[in-house]
């Protein structure tokens, strides 16, 4: 059904929309609805352009509505680029109310959160990706090894097609490894981008407070719910056991485009924050800047240097006491069994002191065993008759 509204087609947001109709196809609100979510009343307002759509909407009804190949490319790269000229004209159209530096300050909190909701969508995504290629990975494998099986066991004509299978396996086994990698690689992003807004949130309601209590009586204007952009978590199938060919390839396609989608979007945003801020309430220009002037960083970072230089010497002092205490109890009374206490006792107190002196895990490892073999083989040396002093032969 189409929207009820007109659509100004001479904005960017109109034009947005009447790609959407086109798109979809005419399909009635409630059908996008119940297939997308959010309500029949919304689905209308992003159809006649009155609402701004979300970006990931976007990408699914191109997916939804067009079939693979060159086309969805055109249509998403096309509904990409309509969506980016609304969203700038919306940018563009606000204007601040009366309640100045506060409603700005409430405006920087919101799309603080927006931006978090945005980049655990995004994480969420690739996690998605990481559980569908763990099980491709896993088949193209078995694919990689039954065809150099049959290679070898095949006559002339068979080894020709095994090898030819062989290549396409080891390309697409390339392939899924590179997307694995880049799937990784958002997620990483994503949780950093995460982190930073956060760290904005928290800013922003530190300067709403301070704001709020300097201009009492101001207009204030409460700020708008937020409409979650994440995806179903019911979306991300798992991927069966066997795949045939022409599904892996089109499953494989659909993650690329999507993890180009969401790359685009990383991107995008800091392309955004790179530039040196005009105004004093805006974002910051580096998350790599902002991150480190939190109180909460920095007290974490002393605590850890605070601790990297207190913690050892404890440690040291109580690994020396507990070896001398084992060879002073050798030589009073249990002799050279001995060693067996001091393995239980003293040997994980100095692989905790070696790690707690920045020590690497696998040198730890390494050092720990080999200081300890040295010590017991001196500690048994010890327990033997030797003459004393002087009274060998001349």
């Amino acid at each position: 059904m189409a929207p009820q509204r007109g659509i100004d087609e001479g904005t960017a947001g109109g034009q947005l929309a009447v790609f959407l109709v086109e798109l979809t196809r005419q399909t009635p609100v409630r059908e996008l609805s119940d297939r997308f979510g959010r309500s029949s009343s919304t689905w209308g307002n992003y159809l006649n352009g009155s609402t701004l759509i979300p970006r990931q909407l976007v990408g699914r009804l191109v997916e939804s509505f067009t079939p693979p190949g060159s086309t969805r490319n055109t249509k998403a790269v096309r509904g990409l680029e309509l969506w980016k000229a609304a969203e700038a004209e919306r940018r563009a159209g606000r204007s601040p109310s009366a309640g100045g530096e506060l409603v700005r300050g409430r405006q920087r909190r919101d799309d603080a959160l927006q931006q978090v909701v945005k980049y655990r969508a995004v994480a969420a995504n690739a996690e998605n990706h990481l559980a569908e290629l763990r099980p491709m990975l896993a088949h193209t494998q078995s694919r990689l090894e039954h065809a150099e099986l049959r290679l070898r066991l095949g006559d002339e004509r068979e080894r020709a097609r095994a090898e030819r299978r062989l290549g396409q396996a080891r390309e697409r086994l390339g392939r899924v490894r590179v997307q694995q990698e880049l799937a990784r690689r958002r997620r990483m992003t994503a949780e950093e981008q995460q982190e930073f807004w956060m760290a904005e949130v928290l800013s922003a309601q530190e300067e709403i407070s301070r704001l709020e209590r300097e201009v009492r009586d101001l207009v204030t204007v409460p700020p708008g719910p937020l409409e979650p952009v994440g995806r179903d978590a019911a979306e991300a199938p798992d991927a069966p056991d066997a795949v045939d060919d022409a599904d892996f390839e089109a499953r494989l396609e659909h993650i690329t485009a999507e993890g180009l989608e969401d790359a685009a979007l990383i991107e995008e945003d800091l392309q955004h924050l790179r530039p040196p801020p005009a105004d004093p309430v805006q974002p910051l220009s580096s998350p790599a800047l902002d991150k480190p002037a939190t109180s909460g960083d920095r007290r974490l970072g002393q605590t850890l240097a605070w601790r990297r230089l207190v913690l050892p010497f404890p440690l040291l002092g109580a690994t020396g006491f507990l070896y001398w205490a084992c060879q002073e109890a050798a030589f009073s009374r249990i002799g050279g069994w001995a060693v067996i206490p001091a393995t239980v006792l003293c040997l994980p107190v100095l692989y905790g002191s070696l790690r707690a002196t920045t020590v690497r895990k696998l040198p730890a490892r390494i050092a720990a065993p080999l200081l300890h073999i040295a010590w017991s083989a001196l500690l048994v040396l010890d327990q033997l008759p030797w003459p004393p002093p002087g009274t060998g032969a001349r």
